[in-house]
């Protein structure tokens, strides 16, 4: 039986660890062949590789750092000529310091608006000329763009960013066939939440606060953006879906 995405194209960025390498998973699991991007941890990255011979889909492992506008365009320049398109583009990498607001400095907001905001939309400007023929676009935000949460003001205000690009990208480029979309994703413990200094207190507070007394795994994210990637998705357009279990739901 054929896979709901065989044959597909997709890059994920920060795809070696965590959330994203839950979402290469799932993606390939559905037949989609894979350009996984990292930054720093080789090592992860061809672990994820190898795992990924085994699917039966191919997989180019491309390093770039999301901050650098040059570092993107090589990157997509590297995917062409591998694939010679892109199917799908899930922006999945992330970055920030986790510090009070007035303990933040200037170069902790640039860094952290450039990796989780500008990086994603130069992502899709440059991927979207390898979508001739439409494509699929998955932004993850998270809970904090909407809600305060402690130490995380630059993160939560460059998913804000993130999502408010999405809108905008999802009507833009309808005509050209291209959907764009996002998952905000509950806590999921991460090596992410080793930065936190409260990482206990999260944990236990997100448990206790969400139906069903779990936490959402990294690869109920990847479900989600299954969906979005799939044609029964298609007039979902500019939308942020929550998946966190209903934990935003408790006053």
């Amino acid at each position: 039986m054929a896979r709901p995405l065989e044959g597909k194209v997709a890059l994920v960025t920060g795809g070696s660890r965590g959330i994203g390498l839950a979402i290469v998973r799932q993606l390939a699991s559905q037949g989609a062949h894979i350009a996984l991007n990292y930054v720093r941890n080789h090592k992860a990255a061809e672990i994820a590789e190898e795992e990924l011979r085994g699917r039966m889909v191919r997989c180019l492992l491309v390093r770039a750092h999301l901050g650098e506008p040059e570092q993107i365009r090589r990157m997509i320049q590297e995917v062409e000529r591998e694939f010679g398109r892109i199917d799908i583009l899930v922006n999945n990498a992330a970055s920030g310091v986790q510090r009070p607001a007035m303990e933040l400095e200037e170069k902790h907001w640039d860094w952290t608006m450039n990796v989780n905001a500008r990086g994603p939309w130069i992502c899709v400007k440059e991927a979207a000329r390898l979508m001739p023929n439409g494509g699929k676009v998955v932004n993850i935000s998270s809970l904090g763009s909407q809600r305060v949460l402690p130490y995380y003001l630059s993160v939560g205000v460059s998913k804000a960013a993130l999502e408010a690009v999405t809108r905008y990208l999802a009507v833009e480029l309808a005509p050209r066939g291209i959907n764009v979309n996002a998952v905000a994703g509950g806590l999921v413990e991460t090596e992410a939440l080793q930065h936190f200094p409260n990482r206990e207190a999260m944990l236990a507070q997100a448990k206790n606060k969400t139906p069903g007394n779990r936490l959402v795994s990294a690869d109920d994210i990847a479900r989600a953006v299954f969906f979005l990637c799939s044609e029964e998705a298609s007039m979902i357009r500019g939308q942020v879906i929550v998946v966190d279990g209903g934990m935003s739901l408790i006053g």
